[in-house]
C-alpha cells in the first residue's frame, strides 16, 4: 500500500493539490464542518429510535428532516476525503486510523440506512424493538468516533504504537 500511495503522491492531481496552500485548508475546513453536521444528523436519527429525542413525531419525519442533511453531508464528506487523501496519500494510506475510520463510516451509514428502512415497518405509535434500539446505541458511538479517528490520522504512531502501519 505505501508504493501506491508513493506512486499517488507523485500524480498531476496530487502535486496540485500539495502545492496550493489554500485548497488543503479549504478542503479541511469544509471536511470538518461537514463531519459536524453528519455526526449530529446521524446521532439525532438514533435518539429518535431510543425514544430520547423527537419522540411526539413519528419516525418518518424525523428521518425525513434529517436524511437530506445525512446524504449530503456524507457525500461532501467523502469528496474532500478523498481529495485530502490525494494530497497526502502516503499520510492517510499508512495510518491505522485511517483504516478504522473507513470501517466505522461504513458501518455508520450501513447501520443508518438499516435503521431507516426498520423505521418504516414501525408504526407511528409504537416503540422500536429492542434490537433496534441496541443498533441506534451502536451507531452513536460509531458517528461519535468518526471524528476523533480522522483527527487520530496525524498522530497514527504516538496513538497506535506498533499497531500503527506507520513503520
Amino acid at each position: 500500500m505505501r508504493a501506491f500511495a508513493e506512486w499517488l503522491s507523485g500524480t498531476g492531481p496530487s502535486v496540485a493539490i500539495q502545492s496550493t496552500f489554500w485548497l488543503i485548508r479549504l478542503l479541511q475546513a469544509t471536511h470538518l464542518l461537514t463531519a459536524g453536521v453528519v455526526t449530529a444528523s446521524g446521532v439525532l436519527v438514533a435518539l429518535r429510535v431510543l425514544g430520547w429525542h423527537r419522540t411526539a413525531q413519528p419516525f418518518a419525519a424525523v428521518w425525513r428532516r434529517f436524511a437530506p442533511w445525512l446524504a449530503w453531508g456524507v457525500a461532501l464528506m467523502v469528496a474532500t476525503g478523498i481529495a485530502q487523501t490525494l494530497g497526502d496519500p502516503v499520510r492517510e494510506f499508512t495510518a491505522t486510523s485511517f483504516w478504522l475510520k473507513m470501517v466505522v463510516l461504513l458501518a455508520a451509514v450501513t447501520g443508518t440506512l438499516g435503521i431507516a428502512r426498520a423505521g418504516q415497518r414501525v408504526p407511528p405509535a409504537t416503540d422500536f424493538p429492542v434490537a433496534a434500539k441496541v443498533m441506534a446505541a451502536g451507531l452513536i458511538i460509531c458517528w461519535l468516533v468518526l471524528p476523533l479517528l480522522g483527527r487520530m490520522i496525524a498522530y497514527d504512531r504516538a496513538i497506535w504504537g506498533s499497531f500503527s502501519l506507520r513503520s
